[in-house]
């Protein structure tokens, strides 16, 4: 079958023993909004561009700095060489036609780049939590991940996996990620919040300081103090209304 992902690389990299995250489009787009600010914050690099006909064709400003020139597309990869991080950033639903086979070849391109893990950012429908005492938070790892001993050490809530496989609700395409990852021998963690559309930019930062806890990103015991709001979140829900109007 031939290779629908075609990768336009900006700056060549060894990607060797690096934790590659992939938020999933998902209800709220918590793991989007993660991603954003991890990129910020880390000052991560552009260093690839990712065009398939599973993705929609989407363009825009840059979504990191003002007065930027460059421009942002539906699937780009950036790098943060001191952390060993790349993310791998989707800003659109893929097409369903394609989606099995792109994401196939997007774990099988990174598992030819060594890369040490992958952790797959979603969320899930808040009405189904049904334990609402407990974290909103789930998570669910493979035998080969490197993080069980430290998610033991913490009191999380495991996502419960049933006969038929493992199903997130209104996690997008994370559930196929995974079982794709699993089958591929590749070490995987997914985390995911129970949310609601709206103003998800909260769910965005508790997402980052669960992710911290496992996958360390920042050095100072104050998370916050080091998370760079992204420019292309100011004015999310518009501009103030016009004075006029009162």
């Amino acid at each position: 079958m031939a290779q629908i992902n075609h990768w336009k690389s900006l700056i060549d990299c060894d990607l060797s023993g690096y934790t590659l995250i992939i938020p999933s489009v998902a209800v709220g787009n918590v793991g989007q909004l993660a991603c954003d600010l991890v990129i910020s914050s880390l000052q991560m690099r552009k260093i690839a561009l990712l065009y398939s006909p599973a993705l929609i064709p989407v363009s825009g400003y840059d979504p990191y700095k003002i007065g930027s020139s460059a421009l942002s597309v539906c699937c780009e990869l950036y790098e943060c060489a001191d952390r060993k991080l790349v993310i791998l950033l989707l800003r659109a639903p893929l097409v369903y036609k394609y989606g099995q086979q792109f994401l196939t070849e997007v774990v099988e391109k990174f598992k030819a780049d060594n890369i040490k893990d992958i952790v797959i950012l979603t969320s899930s429908f808040a009405h189904e939590r049904k334990h609402i005492m407990t974290s909103p938070f789930r998570y669910v790892v493979n035998e080969l991940c490197p993080h069980i001993k430290k998610l033991k050490t913490l009191d999380w809530v495991e996502h419960e996996v049933k006969d038929e496989g493992m199903k997130i609700l209104g996690g997008g395409f994370a559930s196929i990620l995974y079982d794709i990852i699993k089958e591929k021998s590749v070490p995987c963690l997914v985390l995911y919040k129970f949310a609601s559309e709206g103003d998800n930019i909260p769910d965005a930062y508790e997402m980052v300081q669960y992710l911290n806890t496992v996958v360390p990103l920042f050095d100072e015991p104050d998370l916050y103090s080091q998370l760079i709001h992204p420019v292309s979140w100011n004015l999310m829900f518009g501009g103030p209304p016009p004075r006029d109007i009162y």
